[in-house]
């Protein structure tokens, strides 16, 4: 499972991600934020753009992606973007994820990261977890191709809210880097959804998480099957 943080098991229940409900709003960009906020219902930080009409890439989703890039000015610069999701359940199962495009004509330097992340925080605001995920291989990920990363992780005991960060974070010379080679990532369509945590009851013979006919009929195949 690529860019993953939980185990195998915990991962084959992203399949119930395609008819769940999205947590996240505005999740493809496509409401402009009052004043200076590029995006309804998010927070932006650094070099952040409203990529419209496809101007430099086609949207993934809709019309309007998210560009994010460094300073390029040999000091770490770091891109934001933040959206808080309350009404989260300790003890449940959330998948974070978001289609990323790493473009040709501006090809993500080696000193940039490239992440998601799920910050788990009590009603406070305080982070009590924080599961994150490379979104960009720049190594092994082809150019100007939308790739599609996920995170997934279960509210520990006291979250409230789940804090979703995209980050772009340019760490430049002064981190050990010799030259700057900046780059840029887009972003879009952002999907925060729930479902249920994980069984881990030994009787799930046939690990899709959950307790059912299939495996009783599974043990008594293998009942049948005797010993060797």
């Amino acid at each position: 499972m690529r860019r993953s943080l939980v185990t195998a098991a915990v991962l084959g229940l992203a399949a119930f991600g395609a008819n769940a409900q999205n947590l996240m709003q505005n999740g493809s960009f496509e409401i402009p934020g009052p004043g200076f906020l590029l995006f309804e219902d998010y927070q932006n930080f650094g070099n952040i753009f409203a990529d419209i009409g496809g101007v430099e890439v086609v949207a993934q989703d809709g019309t309007t992606s998210a560009k994010m890039f460094g300073a390029s000015n040999g000091s770490q610069s770091d891109q934001v973007l933040l959206q808080t999701v309350t009404g989260i359940m300790p003890g449940e199962l959330y998948t974070l994820s978001s289609w990323v495009l790493n473009p040709s004509a501006d090809a993500i330097g080696s000193e940039n990261i490239i992440l998601i992340q799920m910050n788990f925080q009590d009603a406070g605001g305080a982070n009590i977890e924080q599961p994150e995920a490379p979104a960009i291989d720049i190594v092994n990920d082809p150019f100007d191709t939308w790739i599609e990363a996920s995170v997934s992780g279960i509210a520990p005991p006291g979250t409230a809210q789940i804090t979703v960060a995209l980050l772009h974070i340019q760490l430049g010379t002064d981190a050990g880097f010799p030259t700057q080679e900046g780059g840029a990532s887009f972003w879009d369509n952002i999907q925060l959804v729930a479902g249920s945590a994980p069984c881990t009851n030994p009787a799930d013979l046939n690990g899709d998480g959950t307790l059912n006919f299939l495996d009783v009929s599974l043990f008594l195949q293998l009942f049948g099957d005797g010993c060797p």
